[in-house]
């Protein structure tokens, strides 16, 4: 690979880097501020809530952001604090289905309105309409180009 290659993208690899670490770290900052929640438990909290309450745990684990056995194990602490419960699939003994409790949905959608707030601050704030059609065009371009898990 030409250097001369490498230097054109470097400095714009970096930037996201860089940002997305940082506003990674605010993020979740904020969130346990508010809420008491981490990133990953509003992550599924808010699939279940969107998905009308329940989703399967495989649908659940290609929505998020966790491994398998990070979603299994997140999913037995969430359990535990009562946000959610596994259900048996009744049509098929091998699958389970995760749904929201209503103490998760109550905390979930009591954090998503600051969650949503500090966004619209950080994020939405800071760019116009053509901003944001450009960035979404570019992170499809960056993710068609990258190996799928």
């Amino acid at each position: 690979m030409a250097m001369e290659t490498v230097e054109r993208w470097t400095p714009a690899w970096m930037a996201l880097v860089r940002t997305y670490a940082r506003l990674w770290d605010q993020v979740e900052a904020q969130m346990r501020q508010d809420s008491g929640l981490t990133m990953p438990r509003y992550d599924v909290l808010m699939q279940l809530d969107l998905a009308g309450g329940r989703l399967g745990l495989t649908e659940l684990a290609s929505s998020i952001v966790l491994s398998p056995s990070g979603l299994s194990k997140l999913l037995d602490r969430m359990e535990s604090s009562e946000l959610i419960r596994r259900e048996p699939d009744p049509s098929d003994a091998r699958s389970t289905f995760a749904r929201i409790t209503p103490r998760g949905r109550s905390l979930v959608r009591k954090a998503r309105d600051g969650h949503h707030a500090w966004l619209q601050q950080v994020f939405g704030d800071a760019l116009d309409d053509r901003d944001v059609a450009d960035l979404t065009r570019i992170m499809q371009r960056i993710a068609e180009h990258s190996p799928s898990r």
